[in-house]
């Protein structure tokens, strides 16, 4: 088969589908249901921070290093993917064919899936779990028809479970018929050393997990190993499965060396302290559990400078001892990470809400101020102010200055405040509490219980659960949008839901990329996507053709809005 300029139909990709083996006809099909295009390129592919200490790094090392000298002044390639078809390790034979399949699409980092690369020996092999061969005219993607390429699955000896995907590429006319058995020896061999690997911390894990069992008797303890969990009697009876997950996601890059601690609130709703440590540099974690200390509730009769110098540990009694104490708050965080939501919290009927925002759009800001002014007069409950950073400088510290003349109880929302708004920071000497909330990315403990909130906001069934792995999912995704990203991804997850359970599946594909405040232009943008992915259901390919856009510009643009769709 030989093609000369990409197809321009999807009758055309039939027709082409028919002269294909049965494995690559199917990748073509799925690669064409994603949208993608013949003619696309690998630009809207992300590209994702690597973990060159994983265990299949470590077990894979030696092994490409004999590749590498192997194929030493050689025009071929070996590329390392790992679970998350990340391609996260690259090695040559000669510079220049680097240079080139770099220039194509191949870096470290970048995700090589169906939906974003089409047909491909990384692809293809980790959407099916079975070697492949992918020649010249079998991949998907135009770029990619000058290569060649054989890839293999490497799957954990005990567990079963893909750990990644070892290839080959090459240029179409270096093929040779000894690269299949080179490939499967080398696999074999990561295999054997992650089954090595796997036994001698393993080991060690247990018996530290043995130890602390005996020296904490009748405490919950629990380990965790990258494919075991082990738990005394005490630790079942309180922990489910979506706390095993939290609980992975909060010791996930522990150092070795160090004892960390955390008062966490588990899926049960019992709050407890978690101690930890872990056992080897590569190895698991041991963690001991111990009651919370008791917290202050709201109706605890205590004064002012007590709660001032008492750290409460959730955000909800942070803002509960605001509430019943009637502190003056400066609530802080990024974009998306619930300023709105907690300030609503201390919101009640009676409350008197300004919206610095519509000093910019909907009226003069001298009528703002007086309006403000006339109703610290006559107001004595909360006075809420929203988006304070929002307010030029001149009017922040006017705002300010009205608000602790007046002596109202007050609490304020705010963006960060940096060193150089000198005039918004003016208010941090009157406020009795500062509550700053963090990323999501920080917090991620909190997201089972974020989540379920958010599923009662959105008036989802009470039958409705994100499944243990939907939970591993999202406390693995970098939420550059925080709290507002998981509502969106949340949203358009119950309306994909049909009955039962959330699992991961059904949760919209997860993405990374920055998170900022728009501007105006950039809220259309958003705004006009978000229109049309509405009403093509999801589709790309048809969004983009509704916005007179090319896919690969859709793409790009919902990447630097933070879209997720």
């Amino acid at each position: 088969m030989n093609i000369e300029s990409a197809p321009e139909s999807e009758a055309e990709l039939s027709a082409q589908q028919g002269m294909l083996r049965e494995e690559i006809a199917l990748s073509w099909r799925r690669s064409m249901l994603s949208g993608l295009r013949p003619d696309d390129t690998f630009d809207a592919a992300s590209i994702e921070e690597t973990d060159r200490r994983s265990r299949l790094f470590d077990a894979a090392t030696p092994i490409l290093d004999r590749m590498q000298d192997d194929l030493a002044d050689t025009r071929y390639c070996v590329l390392l993917a790992d679970r998350d078809a990340r391609l996260i390790d690259l090695r040559v034979g000669q510079r220049r064919i680097q240079d080139r399949i770099e220039e194509d699409g191949a870096i470290r980092g970048r995700v090589f899936t169906e939906e974003n690369t089409g047909t491909n020996s990384i692809a293809t092999v980790y959407e099916t779990r079975q070697p492949l061969a992918v020649r010249g005219e079998e991949h998907f993607v135009e770029a990619m028809k000058k290569y060649s390429c054989y890839g293999y699955p490497i799957t954990h000896p005990t567990t079963r479970r893909l750990e990644g995907v070892l290839d080959v590429t090459f240029l179409s006319e270096d093929d040779s018929p000894l690269l299949r058995p080179m490939l499967t020896r080398a696999v074999e061999d990561v295999h054997r050393r992650l089954l090595e690997g796997a036994r001698s911390t393993e080991i060690a894990l247990l018996a530290a997990f043995q130890e602390t069992v005996s020296r904490r008797r009748g405490a919950p303890v629990v380990a965790i190993g990258e494919d075991v969990f082990f738990a005394n009697t005490a630790a079942q009876q309180v922990l489910d499965s979506v706390d095993h997950t939290v609980l992975r996601a909060v010791t996930e890059g522990t150092p070795s060396g160090r004892q960390l601690t955390k008062d966490l609130t588990l899926n049960s709703g019992l709050a407890v302290r978690a101690i930890w440590s872990r056992v080897t540099s590569r190895g698991g974690v041991v963690l001991e559990f111990d009651p919370a200390e008791p917290l202050r509730h709201r109706h605890s009769v205590v004064d002012r400078r007590e709660v001032k110098t008492t750290l409460t540990r959730t955000i909800d009694e942070k803002i509960s001892a605001a509430g019943y104490l009637r502190l003056s708050t400066l609530i802080t965080g990024d974009p998306g990470t619930g300023k709105s939501r907690a300030l609503t919290a201390l919101v009640s009927d009676t409350a008197l809400v300004r919206h610095c925002a519509t000093i910019l759009t909907e009226r003069p800001a001298d009528r703002w101020i007086e309006d403000l002014r006339q109703s610290l007069d006559t107001h004595d409950g909360l006075v809420a102010v929203e988006d304070f950073h929002l307010l030029p400088p001149a009017m922040a510290r006017r705002v300010g200055d009205l608000l602790t003349d007046s002596g109202a109880w007050w609490a304020i929302s705010s963006g960060p405040l940096s060193t150089e708004m000198a005039e918004h920071q003016r208010i941090l000497l009157h406020c009795s509490t500062q509550i700053t909330l963090a990323s999501l990315r920080s917090r991620t403990e909190e997201i089972p219980h974020i989540a379920r909130v958010i599923l009662r906001e959105i008036g989802a069934d009470d039958s409705v659960r994100l499944t243990a792995g939907a939970i591993d999912a999202l406390t693995r995704h970098s939420w550059p949008g925080n709290i507002s990203e998981l509502k969106r991804m949340l949203e358009a997850a119950v309306q994909r839901h049909s009955t039962g359970d959330i699992t991961a599946d059904q949760l919209p594909v997860l993405t990374s990329g920055p998170w900022r405040e728009l501007s105006p232009l950039q809220r259309a943008e958003y705004e006009a996507i978000e229109r049309e992915l509405d009403r093509s259901g999801g589709n790309k390919r048809a969004a983009a053709k509704a916005l007179g856009i090319s896919r690969t510009t859709l793409y790009k643009r919902m990447n630097e809005l933070g879209i997720v769709a």
